[in-house]
């Protein structure tokens, strides 16, 4: 699936209009709109440097803060700290709220619009 589908059925998920919603639909659509987030910036990577498939998502993020536009990726970076904060249950922790998940989903997407809009 492309990033945009995978937002797009996170979106989904907060909306309710999947069967796959009972009870924790917010952590559910972080998931996938995490895994929208870490595809484009598999993309991005790709597109600045050779061959980094084997780093891990904090060293991919660093290079694209190096290599590419340094706003973007630190908007990337925060968006993917905060999306991982959701998709993990602590016990002292309340779970995230419909609205906060909308709110990262939105700035996925806004950071998916900049990438269409600089690869066309």
């Amino acid at each position: 699936m492309t990033p945009a589908e995978l937002l797009g059925y996170a979106q989904q998920l907060l909306r309710g209009l999947g069967d796959t919603t009972a009870g924790n639909s917010a952590r559910l659509a972080a998931v996938v709109a995490r895994q929208s987030l870490e595809a484009c910036v598999d993309d991005r990577c790709a597109a600045v440097a050779d061959s980094c498939h084997k780093a891990s998502m904090r060293s991919r993020l660093a290079i694209l803060k190096a290599l590419d536009d340094r706003e973007t990726a630190d908007r990337m970076t925060y968006l993917w700290g905060q999306l991982s904060a959701c998709c993990h249950q602590h016990a002292y922790e309340l779970s995230p709220t419909v609205g906060e998940v909308r709110a990262l989903c939105e700035g996925v997407s806004d950071v998916l619009a900049g990438d269409a809009a600089t690869s066309s």
